[in-house]
């Protein structure tokens, strides 16, 4: 009878070992399957930025003077998210006109502009002089 237990566990582990190896053969084998890239979501896309300080009473802005930064189609809105709290607008180069001041809590992110058309040119400016770092996608 000892005999018999002792082999039980012995084959039923050989049978276990050969069950792997045939899975483990069938899926090397395997092609992967093909399909659609995955679209980054909006914030995947965000870029660090360092906004342009202002002086006297200009406004602190992004991208730099003069310069204009283009929507993407990877978001429908502006968002900034901050490293301090602050206020921003954001001004289109076709209208040439800003939008509301848009509070942003540091650290979160935050809608600066909705339903943005994509290729609009805009600048950032915040309600303030000091220079700001953080992140936009846009």
């Amino acid at each position: 009878m000892r005999t018999r237990t002792r082999i039980a566990p012995v084959a039923l582990a050989a049978v276990l070992v050969a069950g792997g190896t045939v899975l483990a053969a069938g899926s090397a084998g395997a092609a992967p399957k093909a399909g659609p890239a995955a679209k980054p979501s909006c914030y995947d896309t965000a870029r660090y930025y360092t906004s342009t300080a202002g002086g006297g009473s200009a406004n602190a802005h992004w991208p730099a003077t003069g310069v204009w930064a283009y929507t993407t189609p990877n978001c429908n809105d502006i968002n900034v998210k901050s490293d301090v709290g602050l206020s921003v607008k954001v001004c289109f180069k076709k209208t040439g006109k800003c939008n509301g001041w848009t509070a942003a809590k540091a650290g979160v992110w935050t809608v600066v502009a909705k339903n943005v058309l994509h290729n609009s040119g805009f600048y950032l400016q915040f309600n303030r002089t000091a220079s700001s770092k953080g992140w936009i996608a846009y």
